[in-house]
């Protein structure tokens, strides 16, 4: 069970310090007025892992719009202006010396700037880490063909589990390997906010889930985790682990084991063009669970408002896996294309219960949701209609059951689903179909 305490994001073997900030500044005349972007940094030198505040200040304070900060090149982070002010933070998944820079984009009346440049200096960490549960987990780091940031792997001792990742701040963290056994991939806790690029992040066990998003307080947390690239993996098979007790019901896990579980926060997760590996799999449903949203500990917040409220959007990745959704829970699913038009799939059953609050369902065209048994939702909207035959959702010969709108609008149409298995969309209560 987790502790009731935050903590800023840690990896293994992390650690923070403070030290006066340093700043860097530019100035741009072009435009109608022009401005002048100075970046400051939390820290010049830190350890490998630990989070850095990274603040623009633009002049005149009157400017609006936002501000794109980079490591190099690549933008690791975006932030609003607020008197003249933005910031976003990092972390470092690598050793050596990092350029910072950020960029005002500039608006109607002010035109963009961009700063001088700032170097971090980023070592190695040290050889004990805060972790889960005051955790220290084993550790060991090795570079990496695969990506630019150097590997790391967590196999953290039996008997002092602790996830690859855990943050109940706003942590960024781009490029990567970094692999849990016996615990979490991810941990994101109260109003966090997770985002990854790039990054290879996996777990094996892991107390029945993937990546957590909760609150252990009474008032719910409101937390976030974002994926673009990048590959996700969690295995959670029918062979049971110390770990991973499929159809387990001790307090605090997951019944059966899922990928993504939400429970007293109000969570949104985002997964762009990810690799998702869900292998969570039993001989009862071979395609195992995607998502729960469910109070999963009684002593998390108050009971009977504990579950979870989740947002879930996919764009351009293939999912595989049940979403379960218990009676003070909602979700509002998205499988939607991404920006090259690829669309995503998801093959599985949705509140298959029926004991959801609320459950949502957007579709596009590109997009492809398969049934392997009977569902349960709210509202579905985006569906790629012909007549009365739903195109992109293929039924398998099961049933999926409505109690809202079709598209917008108020329905109460029976529609056939498409694919070869065929099956219905039809209204809660309609009887007489001959359903899987």
């Amino acid at each position: 069970m987790l502790a009731a305490f935050a903590a800023p994001l840690l990896l293994a073997g992390c650690g923070d310090f403070w030290q006066a900030p340093s700043t860097s500044t530019s100035t741009s005349s072009s435009g109608t007025t022009s401005t002048t972007t100075t970046l400051a940094v939390s820290s010049s030198s830190v350890t490998e892992g630990s989070s850095v505040t990274l603040t623009a200040t633009v002049s005149p304070s009157a400017a609006t719009g936002t501000v794109t900060f980079y490591d190099g090149s690549s933008s690791v982070g975006t932030g609003t202006l607020s008197s003249g002010t933005a910031s976003t933070s990092v972390s470092f998944s690598t050793t050596g010396s990092q350029v910072m820079s950020a960029t005002y984009g500039g608006d109607t009346t002010y035109s963009s700037s961009t700063s001088s440049s700032v170097t971090i200096t980023v070592t190695a960490s040290s050889s004990s880490a805060t972790a889960q549960d005051q955790c220290a987990p084993a550790k060991s780091a090795s570079a990496s063909s695969s990506v630019t940031a150097s590997a790391r792997s967590v196999s953290a001792e039996s008997s002092c589990p602790a996830p690859a990742l855990e943050t109940s701040e706003a942590d960024a963290v781009k490029g990567g390997t970094y692999s849990a056994t016996g615990a979490e991939a991810a941990v994101v806790e109260g109003d966090g906010a997770l985002t990854l690029s790039g990054t290879a992040l996996s777990a094996s066990a892991g107390n029945d889930r993937g990546v957590l998003l909760y609150q252990s307080s009474a008032a719910p947390g409101d937390s976030s985790f974002t994926m673009t690239g990048g590959s996700l993996t969690y295995t959670c098979s029918a062979v049971p682990t110390p770990a991973c007790a499929q159809g387990s019901t001790t307090s605090g896990q997951n019944n059966p084991a899922t990928l993504f579980s939400v429970a007293n926060a109000t969570a949104a997760i985002s997964l762009s063009d990810v690799q998702v590996a869900n292998n969570t799999s039993t001989a009862a449903n071979p395609h195992g669970t995607l998502l729960t949203a469910a109070a999963l500990d009684s002593a998390w917040g108050t009971a009977g408002s504990n579950g979870g409220k989740v947002t879930f959007a996919a764009r351009g990745t293939t999912l595989t896996g049940d979403v379960i959704v218990d009676n003070v829970s909602t979700a509002a699913l998205s499988i939607l294309a991404d920006n090259s038009g690829t669309g995503s799939t998801l093959t599985g059953a949705v509140n298959a219960a029926d004991t959801a609050r609320v459950v949502t369902l957007a579709l596009d065209p590109a997009s492809l949701w398969t049934v392997t048994a009977t569902s349960y939702l709210t509202n579905l909207s985006g569906l790629d209609v012909t007549g009365t035959t739903i195109n992109n959702i293929d039924g398998g010969g099961h049933c999926v059951y409505y109690t809202g709108t079709i598209n917008g609008a108020a329905a109460s149409t029976t529609y056939l689903l498409g694919g070869s298995g065929g099956g219905y969309l039809a209204p809660t209560g309609t009887t007489g179909l001959n359903c899987n």
